[in-house]
């Protein structure tokens, strides 16, 4: 009898054990976690950057201590290319310790762990960054940079802590806007402003800007394709670019030079001159000498004389638009 009642005794005493010795073994309580990765956008061959960051809530009783996360991202990387991931003390204000810091841009992955060895214990956290990840926009398009499943996270102790939610980041590459500079010279003139440059695309005019008083300009916000550039202003003859003009997205602006519009052409045509410096030209500036009547001003010093008359000779007989050159 008194040995049944031992065993019976060793029994109780075990079962009484088994939730304690469980218990100590799963370590503290069950924080709300999340793993995240912030959105970015960029144009191609441009850079921008994302956050990987972390969240934890724990009860106020018995709560977990964070010290170490790892995480696993996938990406597609036909759309972008890694530069770089920098660790962040956002969240782990102590020493850092990098376990893991590798990107696989042919494979698109990104590997990252990192535990702190001291510090201010982490028992609470909404969105505290632990890497900061550089991309470059490679093709126009999107990804969704995913939180993989291996992700996880851990206590002083070594026990894991679940990972509850993950949030996915999104990553927009568009095509980047192209441009184009150069300058227009205005023959006669000192000062240069007032032409205006249009690029053309299949006879639509897609860019515009106006010169500056030394003459320069620039087309901006053009896609990458091909486009007919042209210059043109009161009493001179057009010209335009006949080549195309390429521009190639993310590289520099396209530099077309400088160019010479020929003046004289100031006979109105209904409305405007008909690009031909002939008799009619003349004549209408002949008869607009030191008159009032300042249309036939081709050089722009407030007085119609012998400066316009002479250019107007000069050039007589052109028609435009002629070719993008200073020597026409």
């Amino acid at each position: 009898m008194k040995v049944k009642k031992l065993m019976l005794a060793l029994v109780m005493a075990t079962l009484i054990a088994l939730p304690l010795v469980s218990a100590f073994a799963a370590g503290s309580g069950d924080p709300d976690t999340t793993v995240a990765v912030t959105d970015a956008s960029m144009n191609i061959g441009a850079e921008a950057t994302s956050e990987i960051k972390v969240s934890i809530v724990n009860a106020e009783t018995d709560p977990t201590e964070l010290r170490g996360v790892e995480v696993h991202l996938t990406f597609d990387p036909t759309i972008v290319e890694v530069v770089s991931v920098t660790p962040s003390a956002a969240l782990f204000d102590g020493t850092l310790q990098i376990g893991q810091n590798q990107f696989d841009n042919a494979a698109g992955t990104i590997d990252f762990a990192v535990a702190q060895s001291n510090g201010t214990p982490v028992y609470n956290a909404t969105d505290a960054a632990i890497a900061t990840i550089t991309w470059r926009g490679l093709a126009s398009g999107e990804t969704v940079v995913t939180v993989a499943g291996n992700t996880l996270m851990s206590d002083p102790e070594g026990y894991a802590i679940a990972v509850d939610t993950s949030v996915p980041g999104t990553v927009v590459v568009d095509h980047m806007a192209g441009c184009m500079t150069g300058s227009v010279q205005l023959q006669g003139r000192y000062t240069h402003s007032g032409a205006a440059v249009t690029a053309e695309k299949d006879g639509v005019v897609v860019a515009s800007a106006t010169t500056d008083a030394d003459g320069n300009f620039r087309l901006e916000n053009l896609s990458p394709d091909t486009y007919e550039v042209y210059a043109e202003m009161y009493g001179y003859l057009d010209t335009f670019q006949g080549s195309g003009v390429q521009v190639v997205a993310g590289e520099a602006c396209t530099d077309l030079g400088a160019t010479k519009l020929l003046g004289g052409d100031v006979a109105p045509q209904d409305p405007e001159p008909d690009n031909t410096i002939d008799i009619g030209d003349i004549t209408y500036i002949a008869f607009r000498f030191r008159g009032a009547d300042l249309t036939a001003d081709v050089n722009g010093d407030g007085v119609v004389n012998i400066l316009d008359l002479t250019m107007a000779a000069a050039n007589f007989g052109r028609v435009g638009p002629t070719l993008w050159s200073m020597t026409p």
